[in-house]
């Protein structure tokens, strides 16, 4: 009887893992070593050999770019994929949106899923760029960097060759931070985030970093972590009020996000503070339901249209071989509104 040739495909079921990843394991190429592990122990027990064609190497990527971010259902995800998309039509080339996870099977997988796709190139935002050690981000971005161009946008990864957009977090906080004092503000609050990101820790030593500078008080009980959500920015202030005594509850709060503002300016209400006689508040993304709130809302503008334009335009750049890795720090704009109490003067 003819014994059945094993396949890539066979060795794929049997490991658990996508065919892509058994084909770069057999190849020589990157992959986790717990995927490695599974791949090289069903191959020896299944015996399995590679083919002809499979020796031949790898196949041609497709002709599309991807863009990998961390959560579609963010308005500011959704700015920056609109940018990128209007970018990739004009120049005629085709865009995925892929959301990754970190963490599947208790691994990082990012990369995996990365090479998986099969693209030109790949922009990549938020958990791609920011989730875990510096050295984690570093080996995840260069596996990928070895394969296809990439473009990052947030904190810069020092030693992976790329194009890296950013806008200065930093910059924006001390701006919220800046504006509030000069209203007359002293407690002022920074809420959201979690340290597990670069960002929100960048952002978070900023706030802590101007009001020292400033001579304002740094109790780090003015600055809560929580989800990026709405219902981060509820649980925070009712942290910051509910356990503090009352000359030492804050006068101003700023929000790591809009959504996050969002909740603190329901909470804020829900315990009968007014916005902005009695707190001042500022958010950061200029999302657009921030002029329509009840006060429209003070904010940072990043640009997330302009970063994601701009990051497809680079990435075709180096595709063409016209770009060498370099960072670019984008301006950020504070977007004076009523929550803030810039209309009220100078608190006494």
């Amino acid at each position: 009887m003819e014994q059945k040739t094993v396949t890539i495909n066979d060795v794929a079921k049997a490991a658990e893992v996508s065919v892509a990843t058994v084909s770069r394991v057999l190849s020589g190429g990157g992959a986790s070593a717990a995927a490695r592990e599974r791949v090289e122990e069903a191959a020896q027990r299944l015996g399995y050999r590679k083919t002809t064609t499979e020796k031949k190497g790898e196949t041609s990527p497709t002709r599309a770019l991807a863009l990998v971010l961390s959560d579609m259902t963010n308005p500011y995800y959704s700015q920056l994929c609109a940018g990128a998309e209007q970018a990739a039509r004009q120049a005629g080339w085709p865009l995925m949106v892929y959301q990754a996870e970190l963490g599947r099977r208790g691994e990082d997988t990012i990369a995996d899923d990365v090479l998986e796709l099969g693209v030109s190139g790949a922009v990549l935002v938020g958990t791609p760029v920011e989730a875990g050690t510096a050295e984690d981000i570093r080996r995840r971005l260069n596996r990928i960097a070895q394969r296809m161009p990439i473009v990052t946008i947030g904190p810069r990864v020092e030693g992976v060759s790329c194009v890296n957009i950013t806008s200065d977090l930093s910059v924006s906080v001390r701006k919220s931070v800046a504006h509030l004092a000069a209203l007359g503000h002293k407690r002022i609050a920074f809420i959201g985030g979690s340290g597990g990101l670069r960002s929100p820790s960048a952002r978070r030593r900023a706030w802590f970093e101007e009001m020292e500078r400033l001579g304002l008080p740094t109790d780090m009980r003015l600055s809560p972590e929580s989800a990026h959500t709405p219902q981060g920015g509820e649980l925070c202030v009712n942290r910051l009020f509910s356990e503090a005594k009352e000359g030492e509850r804050p006068t101003a709060i700023i929000a790591i996000n809009d959504l996050v503002a969002l909740g603190a300016l329901r909470q804020l209400q829900r315990m009968g503070l007014k916005v902005p006689e009695d707190v001042a508040l500022i958010g950061c993304d200029n999302q657009f339901f921030t002029p329509y709130l009840n006060p429209p809302l003070t904010t940072v503008d990043l640009h997330p249209f302009d970063h994601g334009a701009s990051a497809i335009d680079e990435l075709i750049a180096s595709l063409n071989g016209s770009r060498a890795a370099y960072s670019q720090i984008r301006e950020c704009s504070l977007i004076v509104r009523e929550s803030c109490g810039a209309l009220l003067g100078v608190r006494g």
